[in-house]
């Protein structure tokens, strides 16, 4: 009662010679702005003792301009309060300020004539911050803070040389920050336990406007492929605070182009019992590798967090070994074993591009192979839901300012992790799972169960649909083998396409005497394509299927090894086993089989390279 009566008070008070006018502060509404003020100034979540504390804060998407005023309230001014858009009009004795977004504003020469207004600085642009109150989940935050915060938030920024403005209102307070300098003051606030929103707002965003951009070196990309197990950990450098030394740790795949699975899934000890969300630790994204002064650095963009952003992009100084790594950023060093070959070719990335049925929020996802073991996680994007979209110090700080049911419910329904092991093509068995210990050593897929659900290899992706009836789609990036499709199947298929193309497999024990003898049968025998053209004359031929000669439809050339090579590359080039273009090359596991094409007559018998 004693709240109400304040807040009714200070109502009145500022109703009656309002200073600092903010009629909307963005979104549609269905009632006026200032009975929605009024409403909120007379909650009586505040009690009279609480005092201000960590809060949450939401960044309005956008940017805002500083207007001084000569000739009243701008006509732009008035559209933002209309069209219930941020906006704020603060009038002082000989002088007067509006704040609107500026994507409102009319072009200078027109807002000076028309309204006598001007810009204070367009080269400056502000994010405007609602601050809110613990408990500002789903439901957009909760107004208004405890009495002092935003002053206190002021003085915080002003301790890292930071200027902020404040607007202070009966319903609600809100920060102005300068757009040059925000990700330093999003960092700061996230250092002291403030919640920050949205991540894509506040965050730098060049690290990720370049992700497309071919900066990686590939060579340091193609060594830090393949899997890698946390052996220590140090915080600071020389100060253990995690050490595994069964391979129960964290294990990290990544593909030759950068991309790269972590999983945090905490081993099972046999009991099956689930430890928490705050064990879970995985994530995805892409590796950037890249050599300054001497140095290797590899800045991690990951896509995909089981745990809250933050607000600079994790980069590290690594130092690299024939089988390990040693990784150092900030006050964290880390150090990581190769589990397997140093060279690993046999490497499979995949990137989820859709789901059916589409759920409410998009999903993204990285499912990644090395050779016997596979990694997938699959969770919401930066800057999507509670968790990645929240800038804050841990999870359960996360849990206690937005919410524990709410985050606890988005992580269960969203978010997956998985590492397993490939038992044989279209065998793939679970070592850890994400929120389901009780899985682990049980069966993800099997190609000869359906009740596993079916995967369907095609030409530029992957469908999975999975036990229950959703349907997943990953877009291949990387393909050096084929995990989903059994040992026979794959011997089928590629027969099937081999008798496409006009191509004999001979059987195994007659490759080795095929290759010895192929050269020098070549050397010996006129080619029967010049044989043919000497006893027949031309004939003219159709430019769209090629010779009589070729299965593809495509004109090839009659010498042994090509028009372009001289005779002692020739020579050289005949030494080698044989190889056709087979447009499924890039897509079919390798063959020992040698392929043996079928000349044209009159020597059907004679193999032709």
């Amino acid at each position: 009662a004693e709240a109400q009566q304040r807040a009714t008070a200070a109502a009145a008070a500022a109703a009656k010679a309002p200073r600092v006018i903010a009629p909307s502060l963005g979104g549609a509404m269905s009632k006026s702005a200032w009975k929605i003020q009024a409403e909120m100034a007379l909650e009586t979540a505040v009690g009279p003792n609480q005092q201000a504390g960590v809060g949450c804060l939401e960044a309005l998407a956008d940017t805002i301009a500083l207007l001084r005023l000569e000739r009243g309230v701008p006509a732009c001014v008035r559209d933002a309060a209309k069209s219930g858009q941020f906006c704020a009009v603060v009038q002082e004795p000989g002088a007067a300020t509006a704040w609107v977004p500026r994507s409102l504003l009319p072009p200078p020469d027109e807002l000076a004539d028309r309204d006598g207004a001007e810009e204070v600085d367009s080269r400056v642009g502000w994010c405007a911050f609602r601050v809110g109150r613990l408990g500002s989940g789903r439901g957009g935050l909760k107004a208004p803070a405890v009495p002092g915060t935003a002053s206190a938030l002021c003085a915080l920024l002003a301790d890292h040389s930071i200027g902020a403005r404040m607007l202070s209102t009966f319903g609600t307070e809100v920060l102005l920050v300068a757009e040059d300098v925000l990700p330093a003051a999003a960092a700061a606030l996230v250092d002291q336990g403030h919640a920050v929103w949205p991540s894509t707002r506040v965050c730098n965003p060049v690290p990720w406007n370049s992700i497309r951009a071919p900066r990686s070196d590939r060579s340091l990309s193609r060594q830090l492929a393949g899997t890698w197990s946390l052996v220590q950990r140090e915080r600071p450098p020389g100060s253990i605070v995690e050490e595994y030394t069964k391979g129960d740790g964290p294990v990290r795949l990544q593909a030759s182009g950068g991309l790269f699975v972590e999983l945090g899934v905490p081993e099972d000890d046999g009991g099956g019992v689930f430890r928490g969300e705050l064990n879970e630790a995985s994530f995805a994204g892409r590796c950037r590798s890249v050599e300054e002064g001497g140095q290797v650095w590899c800045t991690q963009l990951r896509s995909i967090d089981f745990h809250p952003p933050s607000v600079d992009v994790p980069r590290w100084q690594v130092t690299l070994g024939t089988s390990s790594v040693v990784a150092t950023s900030g006050e964290c060093r880390e150090f990581w074993a190769r589990l397997g070959s140093a060279v690993e070719s046999d490497i499979v990335a995949l990137e989820l591009q859709s789901e059916v049925p589409q759920p409410k929020h998009p999903r993204c996802g990285v499912w990644i192979f090395t050779g016997r073991r596979f990694a997938r996680v699959l969770g919401l994007p930066r800057g999507s839901g509670l968790v990645a979209g929240t800038c804050c110090s841990s999870l359960g700080q996360l849990q206690r300012l937005r919410g524990y049911e709410e985050v606890h419910q988005e992580l269960r329904e969203h978010y997956e992790a998985l590492l397993g092991t490939v038992k044989e093509p279209g065998l793939l068995r679970v070592r850890r799972m994400a929120w389901h210990p009780e899985r682990a050593e049980g069966v993800f897929y099997d190609a000869s169960d359906e009740s596993s659900g079916d995967i369907v290899v095609k030409r530029e992706c992957v469908i999975h649909h999975r036990p229950g009836g959703r349907r997943e789609t990953w877009r291949i990036v990387e393909w050096a083998f084929d995990p989903f499709t059994p040992v026979q199947q794959q011997q089928q298929q590629q027969q099937q396409a081999t008798d496409l193309l006009g191509i004999e497999t001979p059987p195994p024990s007659e490759a080795q005497s095929t290759t010895a003898s192929l050269s020098e049968d070549l050397q010996k025998t006129p080619s029967p394509v010049k044989q043919q053209q000497q006893q027949q004359p031309p004939q003219p031929q159709n430019p769209q299927t090629g010779s009589p000669g070729s299965a593809s439809g495509i004109e090839k050339d009659n010498s042994p090894c090509g028009g372009s090579l001289n005779q002692e590359q020739c020579d050289q080039k005949l030494e080698d086993p044989l190889i056709l273009a087979d447009p499924w090359a890039s897509k079919s596991p390798p063959t020992t089989a040698l392929l043996q094409a079928k000349p044209p007559p009159p020597a059907p018998n004679l193999p032709v390279k």
